[in-house]
This record gives structure tokens, C-alpha cells and sequence, in this order.
């Protein structure tokens, strides 16, 4: 009982979520990957590649909360 009540609290979770806000932010998420991805050297990829990241962790923020 307890397992279905959380599930149902999730779902309730994510159906409140800001579709559009969240399609954003992975929106320029790809976006950033592919322009990181056209970057020459491993090490000076993979730091774009977490600063991309940094970036959706920060819109989401941003969408969920507010600035």
C-alpha cells in the first residue's frame, strides 16, 4: 500500500510539472551538447559537456522556483 501511495504522489509530481519550461531546458541542453561536441581536445569537450549540464540544472531551477 505504501509502495502505490508514493507512486501516486510521484506521478501527482510530475504531471504538476511545467511541461513547456521543461522541454526548454532540454531543448538548449541539446543544443549546448552539439556545440560542445564540435569542440577539438577531450579534456576541452568533456568541461563543456558538465558546464551543459550546469546549465539544465540551473534552468530547471529557474522554471521550478524562480529566479
Amino acid at each position: 500500500m505504501r509502495k502505490w501511495m508514493l507512486g501516486i504522489l510521484a506521478a501527482a509530481a510530475m504531471t504538476a510539472m511545467p511541461q513547456q519550461a521543461q522541454a526548454g531546458c532540454f531543448t538548449a541542453l541539446a543544443d549546448c551538447y552539439q556545440k560542445a561536441a564540435n569542440i577539438d581536445g577531450f579534456w576541452y569537450r568533456w568541461a563543456a559537456g558538465l558546464d551543459c549540464e550546469l546549465d539544465l540544472v540551473e534552468c530547471t531551477r529557474i522554471k521550478l522556483i524562480g529566479g
